[in-house]
């Protein structure tokens, strides 16, 4: 049985900015997501023909094997809530030139 949660919110974001890495991650942030999931570490990440996308977080395991912790399963889901979070970040940036 599935239910749909018919209004998602992110809420209690928390923008981590970093130096550059050479993988193009500017930044770490974290968020909640409809007040049931908290989400931490999804980076920032530059693309090449410009702006930015989210990468969700990977663990590594100890054969070396990379697996995903957390991501959306559609992209319904994720354009939305990557709109959003670039929206903040740029946000962010903006009050940070400013000071």
């Amino acid at each position: 049985m599935t239910k749909s949660i018919k209004r998602a919110k992110i809420s209690e974001i928390v923008i981590f900015p970093i130096t550059p890495t050479n993988k193009g991650i500017v930044a770490f942030i974290s968020f909640t997501y409809s007040n049931l999931f908290r989400i931490n570490d999804c980076a920032i990440a530059t693309l090449r023909q410009g702006g930015y996308r989210i990468v969700y977080p990977i663990k590594t395991l100890p054969n070396g094997k990379t697996v995903n912790v957390i991501y959306p399963l559609s992209a319904k889901v994720a354009k939305p809530i990557e709109d959003f979070l670039l929206e903040e970040y740029q946000k962010f940036v903006k009050e940070k030139v400013k000071d």
